[in-house]
């Protein structure tokens, strides 16, 4: 579990002690950025999503890009890269400050990173694997999701309760969008008819209509709903529920939820394998997989760390699983069995394996 270290603004203001200046930049409070062991003041728990919030199903590329939150002295700056065929890390690229999440084009020629520090988006490309373009966005960046045709991505925006639509691959960003308090995730079905965003703050998921760009009456959630993915069929989101350890599943066609599903700690992340119909939900120190048939929760899968984001490569046969210690950890979700894991530094707070960029 991950405790809140609460700020003099009172509970849930989720201030980290540890944040530190950087010249030129604003040191802020993600519910991305948890509180290290040595800190731990609270009981009640902080955040965080780890896929960005997209529907993170798997994907045929190899390569991982890892958003490096943040450490004890130094908000991060930069996205990891790790072979995931080789279980090897590769040069990593600066984008700005607090990079907090990402999301991935369809042809996987993109990926886009919020950087919570600079109140921005930046523009990754694939096969030069460097920063090419950014655009201003809102007030504390923490989740960004892209629609299935490729042409919007929408930034959820944690500091102005706000999602912001973007053009791509222009990168123009339109009119903010109100939602909850405090959007922290953002997935779209993979059908394109609707968003579902996450509220931290106030424990609603508000439903986007696409393309109309509407926000459509808040959906009641568990405590701190931390993440979000939706089933390949479209017909069902899953909300990451924090603070209560749990997955509420929401049926898309009334916008009504369902009974919770606990799981093993705090919700952190949700990862979708199509083939088995399983979902994986990282928190506390392992990876609960969830029959979809079902809605049934399986035994565990140990991680051995703060489990803090997931996807799935390998066609989904392994889950790469963000740890609090600094690294992302390969597990085979058929067998439980634990690679090696690849330090990427810093807090990873995000994972993304896009597709294979089509030539």
């Amino acid at each position: 579990m991950r405790p809140r270290v609460d700020s003099p603004a009172g509970p849930g203001s989720r201030h980290r002690a540890y944040d530190l200046p950087v010249p030129g930049t604003r040191t802020r409070l993600s519910p991305r950025a948890w509180a290290l062991p040595l800190l731990v003041l609270a009981t009640a728990g902080v955040l965080a999503g780890c896929t960005s919030g997209a529907s993170a199903a798997e994907q045929s590329g190899s390569i991982a890009y890892v958003a490096n939150l943040a450490n004890r002295a130094d908000p991060g700056a930069t996205v990891a890269i790790v072979d995931t065929a080789t279980g090897t890390s590769l040069p990593h690229v600066t984008t700005g400050t607090l990079p907090s999440a990402l999301a991935a084009s369809p042809d996987g020629s993109r990926v886009l990173v919020t950087d919570e520090g600079q109140d921005k988006v930046t523009m990754l490309d694939t096969s030069s694997r460097s920063a090419i373009a950014s655009a201003n966005v809102g007030l504390e960046p923490d989740a960004v999701a892209v629609a299935p045709n490729g042409k919007l991505a929408l930034v959820a925006n944690l500091g102005d309760n706000t999602v912001t639509p973007i053009t791509l691959p222009s990168l123009h960003p339109g009119t903010p969008i109100p939602v909850g308090v405090q959007p922290t995730a953002i997935a779209i079905a993979p059908n394109g008819s609707v968003a579902l965003v996450t509220n931290f703050g106030d424990n609603t998921v508000t439903p986007i209509s696409l393309p109309a760009l509407h926000a459509g009456a808040p959906i009641p959630a568990g405590s701190q709903p931390a993440a979000v993915a939706v089933t390949p069929d479209s017909q069902t989101a899953l909300v990451a529920d924090f603070q209560t350890s749990a997955v509420t599943p929401i049926a898309l066609s009334s916008l009504t939820p369902s009974p919770a599903i606990a799981v093993d700690g705090n919700a952190t992340g949700i990862a979708i394998q199509a083939r088995t119909q399983t979902a994986y939900v990282s928190g506390g120190n392992a990876l609960t997989p969830i029959d979809l048939a079902t809605m049934q929760a399986g035994a565990p899968l140990e991680v051995g760390a703060g489990a803090t984001a997931v996807a799935l490569a390998n066609r989904g046969g392994v889950a790469w699983v963000c740890t609090d210690n600094g690294t992302v950890l390969p597990i085979n979700v058929a067998t439980g069995h634990k690679g090696k894991a690849v330090k990427v530094g810093g807090q990873p707070s995000a994972i993304v394996i896009p597709p294979a960029a089509r030539s």
